[in-house]
């Protein structure tokens, strides 16, 4: 298992969501147990519900990769990883289980309590690297484990797209070098099914009613 020491002046704020992208458990599993895959997570859920608590969230683990959210820049240092069972897009993208939402939706609770985290804080590995990563995805529904990220105070009348990226979240260096990714990511949150980096009218009210309605 990998994994480091949390710094003392690095505490858990975020939890953030993956799919495992590989063709079976057992394949996610041995993977974020190994040694030399230079992965890891705190929690890993199968498609039957059941939780692997993979390591104590107190231990740092290797689940972000090259990132940042807001202000903050290497996820790693401030988050929980939980892993979902999930074929991914290169494998055959499905529809997450019921079972998995209960367990997750148990899971989170279990977590927001004991570590004081806010539902803002609860994000996708798509929305911390952009432009790399895609997990959950479109198919992955927050309603569904009862979690609004989104309920900013209004500021002014008129957002630019630029306004909004972030207003959602995506650090700056992301929105001047990734735009197009980070537009992508949103769409995945707004569960579209074709995800393109377009600007369309219909994509701008969306955006913008997930952000303040």
């Amino acid at each position: 298992m990998n994994y480091s020491s949390r710094k003392k002046n690095k505490t858990v704020k975020y939890i953030v969501l993956h799919y495992t992208g590989m063709k079976n458990l057992k394949l996610a599993y041995d993977k974020l147990s190994d040694e030399t895959s230079n992965v890891s997570s705190h929690y890993l859920i199968s498609r039957n519900g059941t939780i692997y608590n993979l390591l104590c969230p107190k231990y740092k683990a290797w689940h972000a990769g090259k990132s940042k959210w807001k202000n903050n820049i290497n996820i790693n240092d401030y988050s929980i990883g939980i892993e979902l069972e999930n074929k991914g897009h290169d494998f055959g993208y499905t529809k997450f289980s019921n079972r998995q939402y209960n367990s997750l939706k148990k899971l989170i609770s279990f977590l927001k309590k004991n570590f004081n985290i806010l539902n803002e804080n609860i994000i996708y590995h798509s929305d911390i690297a952009p432009n790399r990563k895609k997990d959950p995805g479109e198919k992955f529904f927050m309603n569904k484990i009862d979690i609004n990220r989104f309920n900013k105070k209004k500021i002014k009348d008129i957002y630019n797209v630029d306004d909004m990226l972030e207003l959602y979240g995506f650090h700056k260096n992301y929105i001047k070098n990734h735009k197009i990714f980070c537009i992508m990511s949103v769409k995945r949150t707004l569960n579209y099914k074709n995800i393109n980096p377009s600007q369309s009218r219909k994509f701008l009210k969306d955006f913008y009613n997930l952000l303040f309605e």
